[in-house]
């Protein structure tokens, strides 16, 4: 449950939150359905993400995208920081050109957490107290133009110190872990669709062993492992995180039948999805 002395929302389109103790993830995995600004003003923080986990300090800001996976968190006792959601239509409304900042964007997928300098994260928190003080203050025909001009200013300040920091920029990434991101990618877009190496390694033109041996050596772990896990990452938020039957869910992910999606889980998990649905372990 939320406080409203720590919550603050314009017509739930922009929501801010200046407080982390009101947030209760009660299910996990929860995917996101909109895109998330959190910044750290002190202490620490660990989120896991998409199977990848992130510890965030201070000055640190993480951005994560629609569609991401939370399955696990955790503050310092010393924690604060600030959070922005924004709903899908707002933040279509506010993204520029797409191909002028796509590349930005698959690195805030690829890597959400970056590290501020300490002006810019004075800068940043400038905007939100101001956006905060605000909200109650907007009516009228342009208060959510009003609104979405600070966000505007907000958004390309946040490109302009990504720009400086991520990889594409200064530092290239190697053509292995190219090839690691591209395989990631595809199972993000496709895991419903097929989960064996070799449909992946045709779709980048490489063959299975190479994609293996790639795999392997840039994320220490097996291509296969990273397919498995990621299909039952989604696997458990739509178990915890919806109405749906378990037949449903087996449909949903694309598998032959409800008894073959119950054997793949449970080698994976260790119980079946009618255990994992009813003792909610994450």
């Amino acid at each position: 449950m939320t406080k409203a002395e720590h919550v603050r929302s314009y017509d739930n389109d922009i929501v801010l939150f200046n407080h982390f103790d009101v947030i209760t993830l009660e299910r996990l995995p929860w995917k996101l359905s909109r895109p998330l600004f959190a910044m750290c003003l002190q202490g620490s923080a660990t989120v896991k993400v998409n199977l990848h986990e992130y510890r965030i300090c201070s000055n640190e800001l993480v951005t994560l995208m629609p569609d991401a996976i939370i399955h696990g968190y955790s503050f310092s006792d010393d924690f604060s920081g600030v959070m922005v959601l924004l709903s899908n239509s707002v933040a279509e409304e506010l993204l520029p050109d797409i191909t002028s900042v796509l590349p930005i964007l698959m690195d805030f997928r690829q890597s959400p957490v970056i590290k501020l300098m300490p002006d810019e994260a004075k800068s940043l928190y400038e905007f939100y107290k101001f956006i905060w003080d605000k909200i109650p203050r907007v009516h009228g025909d342009y208060g959510k133009s009003e609104l979405n001009g600070l966000l505007l200013s907000i958004f390309y300040e946040v490109l302009s110190v990504c720009k400086e920091r991520y990889t594409y920029g200064k530092f290239k990434r190697t053509r292995n872990e190219e090839t690691f991101y591209k395989f990631y990618s595809l199972i993000e877009k496709e895991y419903c669709r097929e989960r064996s190496v070799v449909y992946f390694a045709d779709r980048l033109c490489i063959s299975p062993k190479h994609l293996s041996m790639v795999v392997k050596k840039v994320s220490g772990r097996t291509a296969s492992d990273w397919i498995d896990d990621y299909v039952i990452l989604q696997a458990k938020q739509l178990l915890r995180s919806s109405s749906l039957t378990i037949q449903e869910v087996s449909r949903e992910l694309n598998f032959s039948n409800q008894s073959f999606f119950g054997k793949y889980f449970k080698k994976h998990v260790g119980m079946s999805p009618s255990e994992y649905r009813a003792k909610g372990k994450v």
